[in-house]
């Protein structure tokens, strides 16, 4: 009986860290892809921002975006540059929207090219490395 007590507690500590971390991971998509989107609206550029936005970028698209969703997500960055590059020639609509919509998509950028590294790992070379 205590064995099993055991491996429950083991199991929801287990499971209950990984929530943590996507709860966590979640949370940094959220607050960076705002801070993207508002630093590309008022035009604030900052070295050190750019390198912790796409620090953020990459451990999202590593450990958050489900890899099985790519193509989904794939479409979705490609239609929000389309529209960020159909808004850069409107100019009723102004640099505060263009500069929101530029921030963010450059925000994704990370996170999509680990999201495709991540899906490319897991569906070639990883089988390669469990047949060995």
């Amino acid at each position: 009986m205590a064995k099993k007590s055991k491996d429950k507690e083991k199991k929801k500590e287990q499971t209950s860290s990984s929530t943590d971390w996507q709860t966590i991971l979640k949370w940094a998509y959220i607050i960076g892809g705002l801070v993207a989107a508002l630093a590309g609206a008022f035009s604030f550029q900052n070295e050190i921002l750019t390198w912790v936005l796409v620090l953020i970028g990459v451990l999202v698209g590593l450990f958050y975006i489900n890899t099985e969703d790519l193509t989904n997500f794939g479409v979705r960055y490609l239609l929000l540059g389309a529209t960020y590059s159909v808004l850069s020639g409107v100019p009723a609509v102004g640099g505060f929207v263009t500069g929101f919509f530029g921030g963010f998509f450059a925000f994704l950028g990370p996170i999509a090219l680990a999201t495709l590294f991540m899906w490319f790992w897991k569906k070639h070379i990883a089988p390669m490395m469990q047949s060995n």
